[in-house]
């Protein structure tokens, strides 16, 4: 009921103490309000004068505040706990996910992730607020009122006691139910998250292609199949409920049949019957009201259990210990026989790296599998088979190919976002199993088909890789980047608010709110561009292209592109089919002869560069 893994949480062991001291002396509470009532009732029943009222109905007023007050107290010792929990797990969650990378995070999904981040960390703290303060009350206060009730009346207790399994048994079945039915629904949840935000940003491109309609019926189906597993795991909880409720209600009938008529029979006084039957309610109160807690918490036990499943997942090994002072015009990059293909399923532990590749299966595209002595990691097709690639200083390197054929793969390669599960790099000399070294990327610059806007001002978006930078640097940087007309545009220029629920800005703007990023940090002399004008028109894209020609001076360039017209501004191009090299040069020297470059102009329109000619 309780996720055993809050036990590793600080303050939880305190937080539990004093919720066990509250319960208990709520229970006392309990006792005394019931004492309170049943004697003045008594007093009146026996038609005492009004003088004999005050003492028990002061301690029915005490007894009532302090109940009060104990709940009060529960309510702030588990919130408390649960903001501390929360204000822990949040930090860590984000560095998880930034440490998993781009890669981890696409076969989770945008959704899904946000929606952790967001809703499933305030469903948590309901869960943990929640949850506690009612487990303790069930375990203490049931056991204080039944010694009570049976040494008033060992047949009263008889009753509860033989109830309590029945009700208990009711609640973990319907409760099972309702939690099997909660995870179908929390992954429905995800998965409706998931196809809503990738629909979302990718509706300009829907609707270009005429299929945004398809997609509306699609994210349609798979809301009416939360809906009708949302509708269920209702009726399990009101089932579940009406459970509860007539049990218990049965249970206090019978007791007051039993009281009735031991109290006709003379077999018992009236004070121990009327205390018996006023606490038989108090009895069932915790039970019940933790079977309706625990339905509504459903959601924050599974977001929890995502989250934890997240942060126990190890984070894709990184070197942190590799020196390297950067690159030069004299530095080399070598990939070898470099493969990798895309894990069907994260498992606990990495793979390790096999020492005799089976080849002729990978090329072939199929299920491959890597192996360690801990665990066994299914990878899907291949996608990059046996690169062979090297990169030498400051060259502008174009890696262009059809879609799906690997050109990002192989730039989020380079990143160090994604790891080759075979092959060798080497830089500098220096051989690394993969280029997730932390020397390595802080001299990278990564602008990305839709760079990353958080909320924030337009200064501090530019200040992602400087956040210290001073204000005039940024100014210049992002006039560099072309920014400087549209700033002036802005009443707040640079301080305008931008990012989700803030102004937005165009694709063209987040374009060089990116480049103003490279330009402000001039540290970094590698530049990975994926895709960097695909989503814009052609205006947009001659005058970024503008900005980009002279930030890429003096830099290792690696862009990779489907606009063919970049090739005439770069000195090597790569040409990509099925995640493999199939030629690679000059583009001038390339041109014409016939081979992979003039077959990809070819599909994609020979015009889009001035003075091709093919050597038919």
């Amino acid at each position: 009921m309780i996720d055993p893994r809050l036990q590793k949480f600080p303050g939880f062991r305190a937080a539990m103490s004093v919720l066990m001291l509250l319960s208990l002396v709520q229970a006392l509470a309990i006792l005394g309000q019931s004492y309170g009532l049943t004697e003045s009732l008594v007093r009146l029943w026996q038609l005492r004068s009004l003088d004999a009222l005050p003492v028990p109905v002061a301690v029915f007023a005490g007894s009532f505040v302090l109940r009060q007050l104990c709940e009060v107290g529960k309510q702030r010792v588990g919130t408390r706990f649960a903001d501390r929990t929360i204000a822990e797990l949040r930090p860590r969650v984000q560095r998880a996910i930034f440490a998993a990378g781009p890669s981890s995070m696409a076969r989770r999904g945008t959704g899904a992730t946000v929606t952790m981040l967001i809703d499933g960390l305030d469903q948590t703290k309901t869960y943990i607020q929640t949850v506690l303060p009612k487990m303790m009350d069930m375990s203490i206060i049931p056991v204080v009122v039944l010694i009570v009730v049976w040494s008033q009346s060992w047949l009263s207790g008889l009753v509860l006691l033989c109830a309590l399994p029945l009700l208990i048994f009711f609640m973990a079945i319907l409760g099972i139910a309702a939690r099997d039915k909660s995870d179908r629904q929390y992954e429905q949840f995800r998965m409706l998250n998931n196809r809503f935000v990738d629909t979302i940003l990718g509706l300009p491109t829907l609707k270009m292609l005429g299929v945004s309609q398809a997609y509306e019926r699609e994210v349609y189906t798979v809301s009416e199949r939360f809906r009708r597993r949302t509708m269920a795991v209702i009726g399990v909880a009101m089932t579940s409920t009406f459970a509860l409720d007539f049990f218990t209600t049965l249970s206090i009938a019978i007791v007051a049949v039993f009281l009735g008529n031991n109290l006709i029979g003379g077999a018992i006084a009236l004070f121990p019957a009327l205390f018996a039957l006023i606490l038989a309610p108090e009895y069932f109160l915790p039970i019940r009201q933790f079977g309706n807690d625990y339905h509504a918490t459903l959601n924050g036990k599974n977001a929890l259990n995502d989250i934890m499943t997240l942060l126990e997942t190890p984070a894709p090994p990184r070197d942190e210990t590799t020196a390297w002072d950067g690159w030069t015009p004299s530095s080399t990059l070598a990939l070898h026989d470099v493969t990798f293909s895309y894990p069907r399923a994260e498992e606990p532990t990495a793979p390790a790296k096999p020492s005799t590749p089976d080849r002729g299966r990978r090329r072939r595209g199929e299920r491959a599998t890597t192996a360690s002595a801990e665990t066994t990691v299914s990878l899907g097709p291949v996608v990059l088979d046996g690169l062979d690639l090297e990169l030498h200083g400051h060259e502008r390197v174009a890696v262009i190919g059809r879609s799906g054929s690997g050109k990002s793969t192989l730039v989020n390669l380079l990143a160090g976002f994604h790891l080759p599960q075979y092959g060798t790099i080497t830089l500098d000399g220096t051989p690394l199993p993969h280029l997730n070294v932390a020397a390595w990327q802080r001299h990278i610059s990564y602008i990305p088909q839709t760079p990353y806007i958080f909320h924030g001002s337009i200064a501090d978006n530019i200040r992602f890789y400087r956040p210290d930078a001073p204000d005039d640097e940024v100014c210049v940087a992002a006039n560099r980047a072309g920014l400087a007309d549209w700033l002036a545009t802005l009443p707040h220029g640079l301080d305008t608010a931008i990012g989700e629920g803030n102004r937005g800005i165009s694709g063209g703007q987040a374009q060089r709110i990116a480049l103003a990023r490279v330009m402000l940090d001039g540290s970094r002399e590698i530049l990975l561009f994926d895709e960097p004008t695909a989503h814009l028109d052609i205006e947009t894209e001659y005058e970024l292209k503008r900005t980009l020609l002279p930030v890429m001076r003096d830099h290792l360039v690696i862009l990779a592109t489907h606009r063919l017209h970049w090739l005439d501004d770069v000195d090597r191009v790569v040409v990509l089919d099925h995640g493999r090299i199939v030629e690679q040069g000059d583009p001038r020297e390339l041109k014409g002869r016939g081979g992979a470059l003039d077959e990809l102009i070819g599909e994609m329109g020979g015009n889009q560069i001035d003075g091709y000619h093919t050597n038919d």
